[in-house]
């Protein structure tokens, strides 16, 4: 069986309307229609948890991993795929030295696309449903504000202060689950054999091999960071 190639391919269309700072006001805003498909997500692993040390993902450590339980190649939406985003930046400058900024974004949730571990020990991770069996997680919304005050002060020096906020409205969406299927410690043995023949299905296997699942599986496991913070003041001579 000959392994897959590996694809990464990413096509987008931007819509943008900017206007530069004139008038004491400024604003950008643009839609971005995307998709990043294929089965390798470069050098950092987003399949495995935003792995960040390059060449040694497990994509290629063993064939089987590479195909479905229906012996197809996995080719799909890669984890980082955000088929929609909206992203719009408002500035404006007061008379009295107020600088008030605004930036909003909302994109699709991410693929979720679950794993079982197959062939212990090894315990090779496989995506035997293919790339986004479980859909996605929610839609990712985020408001983020900053105000700055300038006041003059003696001899030409002036003082700023600011704060600004991230996540404004607090919001908690998931961006992450667990996929892992299997528990931990598992696996799911088979003939190879019959699998790149497409003769296998995988809840069979779960059944027949008595193989538990994680209680974990597609519970959440990652969240929109919280609402936070930062104070800024600037002596300016």
């Amino acid at each position: 069986m000959a392994l897959p190639k590996a694809v990464r391919r990413y096509d987008a269309v931007e819509l943008a309307a900017r206007r530069p700072l004139a008038n004491r006001w400024a604003f950008s805003v643009s839609y971005l229609w995307s998709r990043l498909y294929g089965n390798y997500s470069g050098l950092s692993q987003s399949d495995e948890s935003g792995r960040v040390s390059p060449n040694v993902g497990r994509l290629y450590d063993y064939p089987a991993i590479m195909f479905d339980e229906s012996g197809k190649p996995v080719y799909g939406r890669l984890a980082t795929d955000r088929p929609h985003q909206l992203k719009a930046f408002l500035v404006y400058s007061t008379t009295f030295g107020l600088n008030v900024s605004a930036f909003q974004f909302v994109g699709s949730g991410l693929p979720v696309s679950r794993e079982v571990a197959v062939l212990p020990p090894s315990y090779y991770p496989m995506q035997y449903l293919g790339r986004m069996s479980d859909g996605r997680t929610p839609t990712l919304s985020q408001t983020d504000i900053f105000l700055q005050q300038d006041i003059g002060m003696v001899r030409g020096t002036r003082l700023s202060a600011g704060i600004g906020v991230s996540n404004l409205f607090n919001r908690g969406v998931v961006v992450s689950k667990f996929v892992m299927e299997s528990e931990v410690g598992a696996g799911l043995t088979f003939n190879e054999a019959d699998l790149y023949a497409g003769r296998l299905d995988f809840q069979q296997l779960f059944a027949q091999q008595k193989v538990l699942r994680d209680p974990r599986f597609l519970m959440a496991n990652g969240y929109q960071p919280p609402r936070s913070a930062r104070v800024m003041i600037k002596w300016t001579f």
